[in-house]
């Protein structure tokens, strides 16, 4: 038991150590990794086409609002409340509509 302590030290502070946050470094693309790196760019290019479509979709809402209350929203919210929208699409994870009262204009980020 005694010969097993030091052992369990030694690798519980090497474990500790090596938990750190690593940036991942930029592989090349090679045939092994071509697949797995095409996934991702199509899965945040599916995410941010998804993203898009709801942004033109509030847009639109928010166009419509402005035409008939003669202002812009002061917040999404406000389209749910007064019904122009049912609700407030969720953003894909990561990312945030940002919207601007003063101006109507909404963007993803």
């Amino acid at each position: 038991m005694k010969k097993i302590l030091p052992v369990l030290v030694v690798l519980s502070a090497a474990l500790l150590v090596s938990c750190g946050k690593k940036e991942k470094p930029e592989e090349d693309l090679n045939i092994m990794n071509a697949a797995e790196k095409y996934g991702g760019v199509m899965s945040k290019t599916l995410k941010k086409s998804k993203a898009m479509d709801d942004m033109l979709y509030m847009k639109n809402k928010i166009n419509t609002f402005h035409v008939q209350e003669g202002r812009y929203p002061y917040s999404l919210n406000e389209l749910v409340e007064k019904k122009y929208l049912d609700s407030v699409p969720e953003p894909p994870t990561g990312m945030a509509f940002h919207y601007d009262s003063s101006t109507g204009k909404i963007d993803i980020k």
